[in-house]
């Protein structure tokens, strides 16, 4: 299954890079995340409770960070599995400045098999894009706060 797509943060690039790769902002921006925890560099161990359809259960994985080029790309390796299924997949991410703020381009092939894969290739597309939507709202509504703390505390 191959997804993309792009969304518009308005903020600085290096603060939306930062939170990109801060495992306690990522826990509260994945839907589903009970854990991410940080168990060498650049690699992460991760626990998310998520469902397709019918089809529901937790996941326990990997999440491998590498091309790092801050503030601008980073690649993602993951891997989970779990009694519903599995998955394995390669990503890119992409920030690009842009005059209302930081533009996200992101794309990805993943892998899914068993009990998940039976619901249908639509249904779990459908649910990933969601998944990502709702966790860039979270990183939209994080930069937001921040920059208000920060302009507040400047005067």
């Amino acid at each position: 299954m191959r997804i993309n797509g792009e969304y518009v943060v308005k903020g600085d690039r290096e603060l939306v890079f930062a939170l990109l790769q801060d495992p306690i902002f990522l826990a509260k921006a994945i839907p589903g995340a009970e854990r991410l925890e940080r168990v060498g560099d650049d690699t992460y161990e991760a626990t998310i409770r998520a469902g397709v359809g019918p089809v529901r259960g937790t996941f326990a994985g990997t999440v491998q960070i590498s091309e790092q080029r801050p503030p601008e790309f980073y690649r993602l390796t993951i891997q989970g599995h779990g009694a519903a299924g599995f998955v394995r997949g390669t990503g890119a991410v992409t920030l690009v400045e842009v005059p209302e703020g930081t533009k996200i381009l992101y794309e990805g092939e993943t892998q899914i098999g068993g009990r998940i894969a039976q619901v249908g290739q639509r249904l779990v597309q459908s649910v990933a894009r969601k998944m990502i939507n709702d966790g860039l709202k979270v990183l939209e509504a994080e930069v937001k706060q921040r920059a208000g703390s920060s302009a507040s505390q400047t005067k």
